[in-house]
């Protein structure tokens, strides 16, 4: 039963209540374009996001970085984030939009029968491969939870998480010996593992089961979330067209199930995304890779698609690159600077094609988290290794 109790708790923090941050950013859109796919990739942008903004202070500003602070005030942060999601989405349509519509649409496709008067049935083909999807993805979850793989990378990363909701402190112990240091700069402001730490906290569970057996479950299928958002936007590409408007459920249900089955025979090497992905779930590279970087091509494309069709949606793709780039920040301290590399030829093509350069300066203003933790990050990375090597070791 304690197992049991541990289980839900761990989905609820690390599944629901990240998915529920989504309702702020999805309510600043209108009824016809929140759907339960941006409603997630919002919701962990956000969690991820808010985790960033409160723990690089907490961490540079309290004695040996705080965690059991930054515990508290991201709770309480990310509360009142909810909250005010939850009653602006209400305000601004309610649930409605954002929920039932989609689960409705979801399956069902609308015809017209023979007295010409519109209603939707069922469609066998989108259903058949729907469910072929959702059986491969549990084989997938199956093995992640019983099969737990282990590597070289948990004597740092797993041993930080734990060693944050041991001695409550953050990046100021070694992880090989447990000898107290100085803050590790190369590795402190990609916080990922302290979030871990935090949903291992609240859900009363050790941060290495958190890891390797529960974040599985929740991660794999965000990734398919994020690959589907930019199936579904580069599919809304045909425009009016009935006839492809009518096929896009299918082709794109379709393309669900080629990509779960190449994640499952992607295992050429120790490498590949599909091998980090699998069994290297809970790295900070891992997310950057199967989530942000097809988070981060859906965004570009929705703007795009709004640029073209003159709807004023612009600010809130703009506003979900503002938490992508917090987000990459999180995961590895390398996330910032690749990220950079895709958003700024993306707004380069954005501008270019639309005439509208101002997309430019508006994107790289969305980039400033970046700028600002490769700046820091590059200062004393040059403190800590040039300088050493420069003098010779000493």
């Amino acid at each position: 039963m304690s197992a049991i109790c541990k289980l839900l708790g761990f989905f609820i923090f690390a599944g629901v209540v990240p998915v529920l941050s989504g309702m702020l950013p999805l309510s600043l859109f209108p009824g016809e374009r929140r759907s339960f796919r941006l409603l997630i990739l919002a919701g962990y942008l956000s969690a991820f996001a808010l985790f960033e903004l409160a723990g690089i202070p907490v961490l540079l500003l309290t004695p040996m970085g705080d965690f059991r602070l930054l515990a508290v005030l991201y709770t309480v942060l990310l509360a009142v984030w909810i909250l005010c999601g939850a009653l602006r989405l209400h305000g601004k349509g309610g649930m409605e939009s954002a929920f039932l519509r989609a689960v409705r649409a979801r399956f069902s496709r609308k015809r017209t029968d023979a007295a010409g008067e519109g209603r939707r049935t069922p469609d066998p083909e989108v259903l058949f491969f729907r469910i072929v999807f959702f059986a491969v993805l549990g084989f997938q979850l199956y093995k992640a939870y019983t099969m737990a793989s282990y590597d070289g990378d948990d004597a740092y990363y797993v041993a930080q998480s734990v060693q944050a909701v041991q001695t409550g402190t953050m990046y100021h112990y070694i992880p090989y010996t447990g000898v107290t240091t100085v803050l590790d700069w190369r590795h402190a402001l990609a916080m990922l593992p302290m979030w871990i730490a935090w949903v291992s906290t609240l859900c009363a569970t050790h941060p290495t089961i958190v890891t390797h057996s529960m974040l599985p479950l929740v991660f794999l299928p965000l990734a398919d979330a994020a690959a589907y958002s930019v199936l579904r936007e580069l599919l809304d590409a045909g425009g009016q067209d009935k006839t492809w408007e009518s096929d896009s459920d299918a082709l794109s249900a379709a393309a669900m199930v080629l990509v779960e089955v190449l994640q499952i025979f992607g295992n050429l090497s120790i490498y590949t995304p599909e091998s980090f992905l699998l069994l290297r779930t809970w790295q900070g590279k891992t997310v950057f890779v199967a989530v942000l970087v097809p988070a981060a091509f859906a965004l570009l494309l929705q703007l795009g698609h709004s640029m073209e069709k003159g709807e004023r949606t612009g600010g809130c793709a703009v506003l979900l690159l503002l938490l992508l780039n917090l987000s990459s920040c999180l995961c590895t301290s390398m996330a910032p600077f690749l990220i950079l590399g895709l958003l700024l030829p993306g707004s380069l093509f954005l501008a270019v094609l639309y005439r509208k350069p101002k997309i430019i300066v508006t994107i790289l203003l969305a980039c400033i988290p970046n700028l600002v933790t490769g700046a820091v990050l590059f200062r004393q990375i040059q403190k800590v290794y040039f300088w050493q090597w420069f003098l010779g070791g000493k």
